[in-house]
């Protein structure tokens, strides 16, 4: 008695052998000011700090003990 249906294993395939060029962002054309990289770590700091305490004012309001 045969089965009903035959085993059949998928297909493999291979992935594309072609590579797309990433872009390389160190190689940049300009150089970055002081000022633009302060600026940038004053505005990631100052936004983590208000997340922090927006949690922590939240947590106050949902647990008035």
């Amino acid at each position: 008695m045969e089965p009903a249906r035959k085993f059949q294993p998928f297909p493999r395939w291979e992935a594309p052998t072609y590579q797309e060029d990433e872009p390389d962002f160190s190689s940049g054309d300009r150089e970055v000011p002081e000022w633009e990289t302060k600026l940038g770590k004053t505005i990631f700091y100052i936004t983590v700090a208000l997340s922090i305490w927006f949690f922590y004012w939240l947590n106050g309001i949902q647990c008035p003990c």
